[in-house]
């Protein structure tokens, strides 16, 4: 590919970023949601053949410093303070959404375990840039923004990490060996212990490496560099050493957040820094939702493939997502008493329509290696299902949010 028609289509793909930030902040509506319009009429009306979106540039240029970003910029105090159903959201919800999504996808489209159990880990991540931002113009209760801010965050880092098990599942079966559900979820967790272990010390070695050395210096020139290499670095390092690359950068993020907060940087330089990283996860989100658009075509897809079964698959997914998220929902108060139950008990409804899947889910299935079965039929669900939540669940919450009583 020649640099220059790589350089022209990164400017044209900037412009149409601009403008649909611009456009979207005239209306009030959040920028993704404008972005996957736009992604969503550029796969309609041509494809940029001059760009090809392979697992490598997702997973290793696009996808640092989105999870750097969500890391960098969460409210410490508040994660503290609601820890306790953060980490349920995270860990025991996510499993429980993961199996849920799974058994109607074996049942019903009749993929196997193996294969449905890597959607399902795809799917399960969250993506709340949209609603975060409409929960900021409502000036909505912090304690719920956080909830849904910290699920978001911890459930990208297990389900990145179970995404790297059972794909290597996967891959294993197509060498021949038969994996059962059994098999599948006992190696799963086995293998995810050891990755998840690995990468959350990974991440914390180096955060604290760089905590030190970010003490030394003034400069916030220098102390921005800094954030870039921890944010490429850790994950490069996790992944060569086989462990959680996603896990290892939030890790380390939280400890350099943390520490650069109290002592380590001066109150110009964080903002400064905080600027930087809200631009670059806005530049990686926004070429991520256009180069997808421009290559998924839904439209050709089911020209080209069978389209009755691509559809089923896709309405089976959206289901499964929503009846998932909304079997966890109603799970989690019942974990708690007091005035926390009766808080997630009124934020029932918020929580599950705000359960948006979004650039981090892209991500994860762009990345899949070519001789995944049914790959093209993963990536066509998935993109559906982040256009349904996105376009159905985000235009929607405003309205839901000014009938709810409780929630400033």
């Amino acid at each position: 590919m020649e640099i220059l028609i790589v350089v022209r289509l990164l400017v044209v793909l900037l412009l149409i970023a601009l403008m649909v930030i611009f456009i979207t902040r005239r209306f009030a509506v959040p920028y993704t949601l404008g972005l996957v319009l736009v992604g969503l009429l550029i796969s309609l009306f041509g494809h940029l053949d001059a760009f090809h979106l392979s697992p490598e540039l997702v997973l290793f240029v696009f996808l640092p410093p989105l999870i750097f970003e969500g890391s960098w910029s969460i409210s410490l105090k508040l994660l503290r303070e609601n820890w306790a159903p953060i980490l349920l959201l995270a860990v025991p919800g996510l499993l429980l959404e993961l199996i849920l999504i799974a058994l109607p996808l074996y049942f019903f489209v009749h993929v196997p375990w193996s294969v449905a159990l890597l959607l399902a880990a795809i799917l399960s991540p969250t993506d709340p840039v949209a609603v975060l931002g409409l929960f900021r113009q409502l000036k909505v209760n912090e304690h719920l923004s956080i909830l849904i801010e910290g699920e978001s965050l911890f459930n990208d880092g297990v389900a990145g990490a179970l995404y790297q098990v059972f794909l290597a599942i996967v891959l294993l079966s197509l060498q021949g060996q038969q994996v059962t559900f059994g098999v599948a979820v006992m190696r799963g967790i086995g293998v995810f212990l050891l990755q998840a272990g690995g990468g959350v010390l990974v991440g914390a070695l180096c955060g604290l490496a760089v905590s030190r050395c970010v003490r030394q210096v003034n400069d916030h020139l220098i102390e921005m560099t800094m954030t870039i290499v921890t944010a490429y670095g850790v994950y490069l390092l996790a992944d060569a050493m086989h462990m959680s690359g996603i896990l290892a950068v939030i890790v380390a993020s939280l400890i350099l957040s943390d520490y650069c907060l109290k002592q380590g940087m001066s109150e110009e330089t964080r903002l400064a820094v905080d600027d930087f990283w809200s631009m670059i996860a806005f530049l990686a989100n926004a070429l991520l939702f256009l180069l997808v658009g421009a290559q998924l075509n839904p439209v050709s897809l089911l020209t080209t493939q069978e389209p009755i079964s691509l559809l089923l698959a896709a309405g089976v997914v959206i289901g499964a997502v929503l009846v998932a998220r909304y079997v966890m929902v109603l799970i989690l108060p019942l974990a708690f008493g007091g005035a926390l139950r009766k808080r997630l008990h009124t934020w029932r409804f918020i929580l599950l329509w705000s359960g948006l899947r979004g650039a981090l889910s892209l991500a994860l299935v762009l990345a899949l290696p070519t001789n995944i079965p049914d790959r093209t039929a993963l990536i066509f669900s998935t993109y559906m299902v982040v256009l349904f939540t996105l376009l159905v669940q985000g235009f929607s919450i405003r309205p839901v949010l000014r009938r709810i009583p409780g929630l400033q």
